[in-house]
């Protein structure tokens, strides 16, 4: 089995307006993400919701339906309907990808 190692891991900032229950469970998730990467060393880079949207449509308050389009067109995948799940992960790691090659350019350090 081969393990992989990233380099770094991109997440969303936790959204405060969602229910309580569903708050405090993505809380632990990503309490439990966030210790195992920092005990591995990797670099973490977080986005708000509000910057994926932008980075990907140009608007921070696009919905769910225009970021996934556009996570399929710059991904050059299938028309078939992605899973909101994986097209919410695709746009930030898409989002990452772009401050990344920006940052790169500017000379600028994100985490």
């Amino acid at each position: 089995m081969s393990s992989v190692q990233p380099d770094a891991i991109a997440i969303e900032s936790t959204f405060l307006g969602m229910n309580p229950k569903s708050l405090v469970v993505l809380s632990q998730a990503r309490g439990a993400i966030l210790g195992v990467v920092g005990r591995q060393g990797v670099d973490v880079f977080e986005y708000a919701p509000a910057e994926v949207k932008n980075a990907l449509t140009g608007n921070g308050r696009a919905d769910k339906a225009q970021v996934a389009q556009m996570v399929q067109l710059l991904l050059n995948l299938p028309s078939e309907q992605l899973p909101e799940d994986a097209s919410d992960a695709l746009a930030v790691a898409v989002c990452c990808a772009h401050r990344h090659a920006h940052d790169v350019l500017t000379g600028a350090r994100r985490c």
